[in-house]
C-alpha cells in the first residue's frame, strides 16, 4: 500500500479444510523442537510462561515476523493476527511511519545520563487526550504504571489499604493470594467482585479510614455499563479514597480515547501502556494535579524508564491516531466479526457467544455449553482448527483489532470460523 502506512496487503487464508490430529502435529515441529529446547533453559519454558493456546503439540508457540495484521510463525505459516501481542500494537506490526521515528530518535541515543526534553513534550502530548489530566510521569509498562499509581494514592491518603478489580500487571500486589508473594498482602490488597458500587460499599465498611485506593480495569464491567463507573467513582470519594482507571488495555484503543472519556468520567489516576507505543515499550501514569503531585520525591525511577525512542514511537502513533480514523475502524471491525460470529452459532445451533470486552474493539468468543467436558472439547476443536487456517485466536484472552485489519480480513476469518465451528461440533457431537 502506498502513503507509508507501513501494512502489508492481504493474502489469501488457507483453505477452512479441517486439519486432522497427524496433520497438525506435523504443522508445528519446528514450533515443538523450540518448545522442547526452552523447557531445558528457560523456566517455564517462555515468555508469559510458555502457556500454549491449546496445547505445543497443535498449536503454533513460536513466531518470527509479523507486518500489518499478519503474523508467521517459525514453520512458515500466515495468520490474520487478532492477539496483536496481546494488544501492543493499534496500528499494525512494523509501522514504517512509527517505527521510523523511533529509530531516528535511536540514532542519538536512546537513554542519556539525565533528563531529555522529549520526557516533557511525551507528557505533554498525553495530558490533553485523557480527562482530567494534568500532570504525568513516564514507565515502561503497565504493571509499573499502577504499580506507581498506588503509591502516591497511598501517600496522598496517608492510608495503606487498596481495592483492586481486573488484571493490573505481575508485581507482588497484582498476585495478593499466590503462595508466591509475601504473607498478609490479601489483607492489604483487597477484591472486588462483582464490580459495582454496591459490593464497593461493604469493603470500605468494613475497614473504615484505611482504603486509599480503588484500581478498576474498566473491561471488567460486562455488559458495559457507563452508570457503574460513575456509581464506583461516587462511593470511592464518598469514603475519602482516590479512584485510578487501569486503562493500560483500553487507552487510545476504545473511542473517542478511553473508557473514561467514552463514560464521562474523571478519575484521580489514569494508566495507558499497550496501543499508545504501538509495539514499543512505553508507559504512563496521569492524573489530577493535586493528586500527582504527592509522587514529588518518591522513588519510582528506572534505569530504563526515560528511553525516548520509545517515547518518538508514541509521539508518532499519536500523531496517526488523530489523523485517521482509528479508533471508529477498530470498533468497526470489531462489530463485524462479533456479529459474523453470533450469526454462524445461532445458524449452527451451538452453544457459544461473541461480545466486546468490553467493546468491539476488544472482542471475544467463548462456548457456553452447560456440560463442562463438552464445552473444554468445543473449545479445543475450534481454535486448533481456525489456527492451522490461519488465523490468530486465543481461547483465554480478550482478542484486539488494529487499524490495519480490514473487511476483507474479518470475512476471511469467518469463513475459516465457519468451517471450525462445523467440525467442532461433529466432532464434540453436541
Amino acid at each position: 500500500m502506498g502513503g507509508g502506512t507501513g501494512l502489508a496487503e492481504p493474502s489469501a487464508v488457507p483453505s477452512p479444510k479441517p486439519a486432522s490430529d497427524a496433520d497438525l502435529r506435523a504443522r508445528y515441529a519446528t514450533s515443538r523442537d523450540l518448545h522442547a529446547r526452552a523447557g531445558r533453559i528457560i523456566p517455564g519454558a517462555g515468555h508469559l510462561s510458555g502457556k500454549p493456546l491449546v496445547d505445543p503439540e497443535t498449536t503454533p508457540l513460536y513466531f518470527e515476523r509479523a507486518r500489518g495484521c499478519r503474523i508467521w510463525d517459525v514453520d512458515g505459516h500466515e495468520y490474520i493476527d487478532y492477539l496483536m501481542a496481546f494488544g501492543a500494537y493499534l496500528i499494525g506490526y512494523a509501522h514504517a511511519e512509527i517505527d521510523a521515528a523511533a529509530e531516528r530518535q535511536g540514532r542519538q541515543g536512546r537513554l542519556l545520563s539525565l533528563n531529555h526534553p522529549l520526557h516533557v513534550a511525551f507528557i505533554e502530548g498525553l495530558l490533553p487526550l485523557f480527562p482530567g489530566a494534568e500532570m504525568g510521569m513516564f514507565f515502561k509498562t503497565g504493571s509499573e504504571a499502577t504499580t506507581a499509581a498506588l503509591r502516591i494514592a497511598r501517600r496522598m491518603t496517608g492510608r495503606r489499604r487498596v481495592v483492586r478489580c481486573g488484571y493490573h500487571g505481575w508485581h507482588d500486589w497484582c498476585l495478593p493470594t499466590e503462595d508466591f508473594v509475601p504473607a498478609g498482602l490479601d489483607e492489604q490488597v483487597l477484591e472486588l467482585r462483582p464490580v459495582e458500587a454496591q459490593a464497593l460499599a461493604p469493603l470500605f465498611d468494613a475497614f473504615p479510614g484505611e482504603i486509599a485506593a480503588v484500581i478498576i480495569a474498566p473491561e471488567m464491567v460486562l455488559p458495559h455499563d457507563p452508570a457503574v463507573f460513575h456509581a464506583l467513582l461516587a462511593t470511592t470519594h464518598a469514603h475519602g479514597a482516590l479512584l485510578i482507571m487501569d486503562e493500560v488495555k483500553t487507552g487510545m484503543r476504545i473511542a473517542p480515547g478511553s473508557i473514561s472519556e467514552r463514560v464521562g468520567l474523571v478519575p484521580d489516576m489514569l494508566t495507558v501502556s499497550k496501543a499508545i507505543g504501538n509495539g514499543w515499550p512505553v508507559a504512563a501514569l496521569l492524573g489530577r494535579r493535586e493528586v500527582m503531585q504527592a509522587g514529588a520525591g518518591m522513588h519510582l525511577s528506572a534505569t530504563f524508564h526515560g528511553d525516548v525512542a520509545a517515547m518518538a514511537a508514541a509521539q508518532a502513533t499519536v500523531a496517526w491516531t488523530k489523523a485517521h480514523d482509528v479508533q471508529g475502524h477498530v470498533d468497526r471491525m470489531g462489530k463485524l466479526l462479533i456479529d459474523g460470529l453470533n450469526a454462524m452459532t445461532e445458524e449452527l445451533g451451538l452453544p457459544a457467544e461473541a461480545y466486546g470486552e468490553p467493546l468491539p474493539a476488544m472482542p471475544f468468543f467463548r462456548f457456553v455449553h452447560p456440560q463442562r467436558e463438552k464445552n473444554a472439547a468445543l473449545t479445543r476443536v475450534f481454535f486448533q482448527q481456525v489456527l492451522a487456517g490461519g488465523v490468530l485466536l486465543h481461547p483465554r484472552h480478550m482478542w484486539f483489532v488494529s487499524h490495519s485489519h480490514t473487511s476483507v480480513d474479518v470475512e476471511q476469518t469467518l469463513a475459516v470460523a465457519r468451517a471450525a465451528l462445523r467440525h467442532a461440533a461433529a466432532a464434540v457431537r453436541v
